[in-house]
Formats: structure tokens, sequence, C-alpha cells
């Protein structure tokens, strides 16, 4: 910032700057901006003209106006790219479809958006983490005592290079999930609901404080766009599956079963989710999810593959 101001009193000869207040040099001119109003007052009483004052008040402006975060970036795309981002019934935005420009680089490591969720962005490992990972644990469901999540907070975070663990944001990750009666039948949104319920497990938490995660079915389920959204994530199988960038191959949910504590979510190879029979010592690929801290900024790129967006604090 200091920087920067420097470089714009060189610009335009400014005398000193208090606050919102410049005094060019070309007369006496005392002009004010007011961000709330976006309004500019000009109450010079020279009656002299300056060709650059609006200028030099527009780049003022520019200069001490906070940045945007990233999820404001992306939030701001929203009216430009309907063909890959949507805001969902919940309010959140997200990207959608089989091939978004949602790519970021995180940790030297390609990751992508999910989009902005809660307020924040939301961002997964691209590529599958092992071939194959044991399960949430060899004996139950229950996510907050389950080996993974030792594994992705403790073993995985530490490995994660000091700058960008940094951006990491310590979240709520919510543990309802669906039960042996209900899961054919729920939608994205069904299951965003059903996700931040008491649907547990009795004794079993509904939420849990993270700095890693799996991403939700819910998550996999808007991905596929609004098309989708009236179709249940049990028959994604080809007609929803094959919009859907989240899609690879079976893959760990963060959701567990709430009517069996052997089971859990997981998306097939075939291209649906399935809580059901899925018993949590089974062998499955994981993705890292997160989410990033509030200030957390998007500073280049084009968020292609080739040229994946940029993160700075």
């Amino acid at each position: 910032m200091k920087q920067k101001l420097k470089e714009f009193s060189k610009k335009y000869l400014v005398g000193f700057i208090i606050g919102s207040i410049l005094f060019g040099t070309l007369g006496v001119y005392a002009v004010t901006y007011f961000p709330g109003l976006n309004t500019t007052y000009d109450n010079s009483d020279s009656g002299m003209t300056s060709t650059n004052v609006q200028d030099a008040v527009d780049e003022l402006y520019n200069v001490c106006a906070p940045p945007k975060t990233g999820a404001e970036t992306i939030t701001e795309l929203l009216p430009n790219k309907p063909n890959e981002l949507y805001e969902d019934d919940k309010g959140n935005i997200r990207y959608y479809g089989t091939n978004p420009n949602n790519y970021v680089s995180f940790n030297n490591e390609l990751w992508q958006i999910i989009g902005v969720i809660d307020g924040k962005l939301k961002i997964l490992k691209y590529d599958l983490m092992f071939d194959s990972w044991t399960g949430y644990d060899n004996e139950s469901n229950n996510w907050d005592n389950s080996d993974l999540k030792r594994f992705l907070n403790v073993d995985y975070y530490n490995e994660i290079e000091t700058k960008y663990r940094k951006m990491i944001s310590e979240e709520i990750f919510y543990l309802g999930g669906p039960t042996n009666s209900n899961y054919t039948t729920l939608t994205a949104s069904g299951y965003y609901d059903v996700e931040r319920s008491n649907s547990v497990i009795n004794g079993y938490p509904t939420s849990t404080k993270q700095y890693i995660g799996l991403m939700y079915p819910s998550d996999y389920g808007y991905a596929a766009g609004e098309s989708c959204l009236s179709t249940a994530l049990y028959d994604y199988r080809d007609s929803c599956s094959n919009k859907d960038y989240l899609f690879r191959t079976d893959e760990w949910l963060q959701t567990p079963n709430a009517s069996n504590s052997y089971y859990a979510s997981v998306i097939l190879r075939w291209g649906e989710v399935s809580p059901f029979n899925y018993i949590v010592s089974y062998s499955y690929a994981i993705r890292p999810t997160i989410y990033l801290k509030t200030e957390i900024q998007i500073t280049g790129g084009e968020g292609t593959q080739s040229n994946p967006y940029q993160l700075s604090e």
C-alpha cells in the first residue's frame, strides 16, 4: 500500500494525502471521495481547472480500496460465465460441467475450486490421493475418531508447504448422513440438508472442526449443474455423472451412513452415490478438500488447467 501511494504521488504531483482528501497542485483543490456514496465532491474555490483531478481520484480509490478476496473474485464472474458457474438453491456459488475453468495452484499442485461455499472458497485436490485408501477406519464410521481424519489433519496437513498451510481455514465439517431408507431419493439439495442435520448414529457428533476433509455428496451432486438438480444422486449413473467434473472413480466422501455404523458414502465408478453396503474398511480413493481463509486473494492466472489461478494472502 505505501509503495502504491508513493507511485501515485509521483504520477500526479500530489502535495499530500490525508485519508481520502487530495490536494492537487494545479490550483488549490480539495477533493473528497465518499466510497459508500460513490460520490466525488469538489469544493475548489480557486476558479482554476484541472484535467487530471478525476483521474487522480479514481486511481487513489483503486490504490486505497481493499483488495478483492478470492471469493469476491469468483462471485463477480457469475454473470459472465453462465456455462460454468451458477448459484444453487442454498445461495452458494458453484462450478459445474465436464471441464470448467476452475483450476487453481495450491501447494504447487493442481487443485479445483468447488465454489464459494458459506462465503469461502472451497477447493479440492485435482489428482486422486493414492489409488486407494483404507476407509474411514477399521471399526466404525465415526469420522471424529477415524484414521482418515487423523491422517489428513496431522500427517498430510504437516506435509503441505508452510506458505499454503497458512491459507487453510479451520472449518466446521458436517457429519449428518442419509439413512438406509432415504438414500435412494436424495438429490443434491436433499443431501445438503441431511449433511447439516442431526441425522447421525446415536452418540456420534453432528459436526467436527478440522483443516482438511473430503467433499460432500452434495458437492458432487451440484457439480453436475442445474439440469440434474431434480435427480437423486443414487441415479447419477450416466445421465448426470457424465456432466460432472468431480466424477472420477470409486471415491470416499465425507458423509457417513446414519443407520449403520459400518457404512459411509462413496461415489461409485458408475457415477452414482451410495452409503449402503460400502464398509468403512473398504479401499477407495480420496481427494483432500479444504476451505481457504476469507482474506486469500486470486492474484493471477486464468483458471485453466494450463494457466491455473494463483493465490496469495
